[in-house]
């Protein structure tokens, strides 16, 4: 199998040849660090350490401060604080072609070899970033119409971006909506019902209309939220964050329904372990979650700038080693 199939048949449930290894980002001195020099293209990378996937970012913008530290850009103070403000909610034009270039570029340099992934926000996040949670919250009580009103504009851009992506060649979606702290939920299950859900509902409904493979991102402990999550019908579930997620009793209840991707801690394992320990971590989840295939190896968000290097360079290692399901699984 190649990379693209072995993507695919994780997503299905199946076992490929070997457990795939995906990112939803990798740190770009990380990444220079280890090609060991500054010019080469996404799926060199992958060649190198052996990803299994490349990402087209269709991110929308975030109405909010931004501040830049050390390379990395960081959301700080929200712009949206009420209904004088919608008018500050522009959104790129979904028909501009120069949108899908570089998952065009990406398709045609790697006809099929790896799997390119749409990487995108259904609307939930962007939302409370450009609000604040505190904004949401207030909103939700003084005048609900504004949330449902950037929410619903976020909605309907990605659903017509979801709409070409097949033109361009992606063969999946990652959606990245933030929706717990490690301890729980930021907002209730009623909340997600009644005010969040119809609008994640429609741009789901999108994404299985152009039946293109989906991931859904949260951090943290999405557990009280996880059947309402899963009611909108993604194939993967990341990342599955360590201390927040219990992964093994994640994958006894319910990969059955949900492919599962990720979990190398970040607190601990690729930041201030050892290599001896990644490896070990890497081998568990590997002979246990991969066990009968429906497991993407992942890290429990992506390869930071904080992650030691002899650390990633160990998960290289253990993947290489442990991943094929011929050699170490029964």
């Amino acid at each position: 199998m190649n990379s693209r199939e072995r993507v695919l048949a994780a997503l299905r449930r199946e076992q490929p040849d070997r457990v795939p290894w995906v990112e939803g980002g990798f740190d770009r001195a990380m990444q220079v660090a280890l090609m060991g020099r500054e010019n080469f293209l996404p799926e060199e990378l992958n060649a190198a350490i052996g990803l299994d996937s490349v990402n087209a970012e269709f991110l929308p913008p975030i109405f909010a401060q931004h501040e830049l530290h050390d390379g990395v850009n960081f959301v700080g103070a929200p712009l949206i604080h009420g209904r004088d403000d919608l008018e500050k909610v522009v959104l790129p034009d979904p028909d501009d072609r120069s949108l899908y270039r570089a998952a065009e570029e990406l398709a045609q340099r790697n006809q099929g070899r790896y799997a390119v992934i749409a990487k995108m926000r259904m609307g939930s996040s962007p939302l409370l970033l450009s609000m604040g949670l505190e904004g949401f919250a207030f909103a939700l009580a003084d005048d609900p119409g504004v949330v449902d009103t950037v929410l619903g504009r976020y909605a309907d851009w990605t659903i017509a971006v979801v709409n070409r992506l097949r033109d361009a060649g992606v063969d999946g979606v990652w959606t990245f909506d933030d929706m717990a702290y490690k301890t729980g939920p930021m907002f209730s299950a009623q909340v997600l019902r009644d005010v969040l859900m119809p609008h994640l509902r429609r741009v789901a409904d999108a994404i299985k209309g152009q039946r293109l493979p989906w991931i859904f991102h949260s951090d943290g402990n999405i557990m009280p939220l996880l059947e309402d999550l899963l009611s909108l019908g993604m194939d993967g579930l990341h990342p599955l964050e360590p201390g927040a997620m219990d992964m093994e009793a994640v994958k006894r209840d319910y990969g059955h329904r949900v492919c599962l991707i990720g979990n190398i801690d970040l607190h601990y394992t690729l930041t201030r372990g050892t290599p001896e320990e990644v490896d070990a971590e890497v081998k568990r989840r590997i002979e246990v979650i991969g066990k009968g295939g429906g497991y993407m190896i992942s890290s429990a968000n992506s390869i930071t700038s904080y992650c030691k290097l002899e650390n990633v360079r160990a998960m290289v290692s253990a993947i290489r080693k442990y991943a094929p399901y011929q050699t170490h699984q029964a």
